[in-house]
């Protein structure tokens, strides 16, 4: 197992106007295992020819490729209909796993879990919701939402984030604890004084939970590095996993 990479590493450049798909180009012949796009980094009217060239350098690079989706599965209750549209984007550019926030629910609708069991049943994509910075990403509020979800679909996993837990005031190490039999993808950052930092120089023991996540979990660094430090931070998570 090596790093995964989320294209949040590249953020400065790619709001300087880099593409993602150049910004993982400068990845070729890394020790790493996995890349993420995230949805928002796209340019509408180009992210098809984008995502037909990243698919086609995963291939050659022998990188599963992964989809951060910016936006969440569950609003009061109801089924976000887009998940369709993003398992069937996935189908045709070889995408591995989606990423999806969870959302809010009280009712979940029937019929509608039902819908999304079927698709992922039928789908070789796997979809991960994750936790938010926010009232519902609380470790005891998001924990029972996790569980009576996954009850009902359980084909869905969990991405962990590490830094989230912050924002609302809580350790990402209790968090682990509390979560760690229902982690499917791992997204790893450091955190110090509710900012992201390189890892080691912020509050997280990041270190503790890699060891103790299993080994074929994969763990993405998901934090804008500037380019000359992205191979030691790479070197940092891949010295702890090998």
């Amino acid at each position: 197992m090596q790093v995964s990479i989320n294209t949040a590493v590249f953020l400065n450049q790619i709001q300087q106007g880099a593409s993602q798909y150049q910004c993982l180009k400068q990845l070729v012949g890394e020790p790493l295992e996995n890349v993420e796009v995230r949805g928002e980094l796209f340019q509408g009217d180009t992210r098809e020819v984008e995502l037909d060239k990243i698919d086609q350098l995963c291939q050659k690079q022998s990188w599963d490729f992964y989809f951060s989706i910016p936006e969440e599965l569950f609003t009061n209750g109801k089924l976000n209909q887009t998940i369709f549209d993003y398992l069937k984007l996935s189908e045709r550019h070889h995408i591995r796993g989606l990423k999806i926030s969870l959302g809010s629910f009280e009712n979940l609708d029937e019929n509608s879990l039902m819908k999304l069991r079927t698709a992922l049943r039928d789908s070789e994509v796997k979809v991960t919701v994750e936790n938010q910075p926010n009232i519902n990403g609380t470790i005891n509020v998001f924990k029972n939402n996790l569980i009576t979800l996954l009850n009902k679909v359980p084909e869905l996993g969990y991405t962990f984030d590490s830094g989230n837990w912050y924002w609302v005031n809580e350790r990402p190490e209790e968090a682990f604890l509390a979560l760690k039999k229902y982690i499917t993808v791992f997204h790893l950052k450091d955190i110090r004084e509710k900012a992201t930092v390189m890892l080691d120089d912020g509050d997280t023991a990041w270190k503790s939970l890699v060891k103790n996540l299993d080994r074929t979990i994969p763990i993405f660094l998901e934090y804008d590095i500037v380019p000359d430090q992205l191979e030691l931070e790479m070197k940092k998570v891949n010295d702890e996993i090998n």
